[in-house]
């Protein structure tokens, strides 16, 4: 029998995706104290391209990303495009992988081999993906509130903290006018809202197809809603210079944090929260990685592919940049540009146009 997820699940792991590094970053930073602005104009970008994508599953009601690329390209460019795209979600695993390790690492393990730490964290996450779809989703379920609710408790112990938080950082709003904004803020159609192409391949397991859209659509106002809100932290916990040049803002947010001088270094209670947001979003694209294998090779062992795609993330993140500021540059530079470009527009955007080509002139011959 076919898994099934709920709408509600369905959300839950459209917003944790994104946010699950997405948080860690600031994001458009050349629009500095307007990049708050810039996260909830380019929302739109993410409502389009989800549109553009249900809008192709909507002809192929049965079939994931990786079953109707066939049924438009023909079967071995389909194929080749279905592997690519199992590529794809593997790499960008791989990065967030690395991400968190850095993170990690900066944030009290420094003597500790990052090998290990990486090692540990994806033997949960092979352990999660060769439990189903379904699993992945109860469970994300489960830690949601306490996950989406870091930046709004952040930014109350901010508040509370002497001399910390200021609102006039923000100011001047729009100082060089809205169209800057929307020119500098072009990266983040890809990053973070393009990357909800990945859902191509849970959408025939939502238990509501009528609903599809409806979520998709809310789940994204509300991601561009809280990015928002985690950007004003940033820039009135930090001051707009320190946090353009910080590496990981969002930590050095939270060790200002002191309340009364009792609630202090709470630094790592906020780490460990946002790497289990970083686990389901690992989770998913593994797992998207997995079952598009599956759907390939017709091979029904999730399991056993579970572990090889495991290995794969765990060696590649590793290999990958040589320090993080070269992930960082590869990342911001090349992948954003040029991969995240080619697989959450382009492909997509030309077998939209050759489905639809394909609808208009081939005609069924009677019998």
């Amino acid at each position: 029998m076919k898994p099934k997820i709920s709408t509600y699940q369905f959300f839950i792991m459209m917003v944790l995706l994104p946010y699950g590094s997405a948080v860690l970053f600031f994001l458009a930073p050349e629009n500095k104290q307007d990049a708050w602005i810039a996260m909830i104009i380019y929302s739109l970008s993410g409502i389009i391209l989800q549109l553009l994508y249900i809008s192709l599953y909507n002809s192929y009601k049965e079939d994931t990303l990786i079953t109707y690329l066939p049924k438009i390209y023909g079967k071995f460019l389909g194929n080749v495009f279905g592997i690519l795209y199992i590529l794809y979600f593997t790499y960008i695993g791989s990065r967030v992988v690395r991400d968190f390790l850095e993170l990690i690492n900066i944030t009290g393990f420094k003597y500790t081999p990052m090998w290990v730490i990486g090692a540990t964290f994806m033997v949960v996450t092979i352990y999660g993906v060769s439990r189903g779809v379904e699993t992945i989703a109860s469970v994300s379920q489960a830690f949601f509130i306490a996950i989406i609710s870091l930046p709004l408790l952040v930014g109350v112990l901010l508040i509370l903290s002497e001399d910390v938080f200021r609102i006039s950082n923000l100011k001047p709003i729009l100082q060089d006018g809205i169209i800057e904004v929307i020119k500098n803020g072009w990266p983040l159609i890809f990053f973070p809202y393009g990357e909800t192409i990945v859902f191509t391949m849970f959408y025939p397991y939502i238990n509501e197809q009528t609903k599809i859209k409806k979520v998709a659509v809310g789940s994204i106002i509300f991601e561009g809603i809280i990015l928002s809100f985690v950007n004003i932290l940033f820039i009135c916990g930090l001051g707009v210079d320190l946090t353009v040049i910080s590496i990981c803002p969002f930590f050095q947010v939270v060790q200002r944090i002191s309340v009364f001088e009792f609630l202090t270094r709470l630094d790592i209670i906020f780490v460990i929260i946002l790497i289990i947001g970083g686990f389901f979003k690992i989770t998913i694209l593994m797992y998207a990685a997995v079952l598009g294998t599956v759907q390939i090779t017709k091979i029904k062992n999730i399991k056993v592919f579970s572990l090889i795609f495991g290995m794969i993330i765990f060696i590649l993140s590793l290999v990958i940049a040589e320090s993080y500021l070269q992930h960082i540059e590869i990342g911001l530079e090349f992948v954003v540009k040029y991969v995240h470009t080619i697989f959450q527009i382009v492909i997509p955007l030309l077998t939209f146009i050759l489905h639809y080509i394909r609808k208009i002139f081939y005609k069924p011959r009677k019998l």
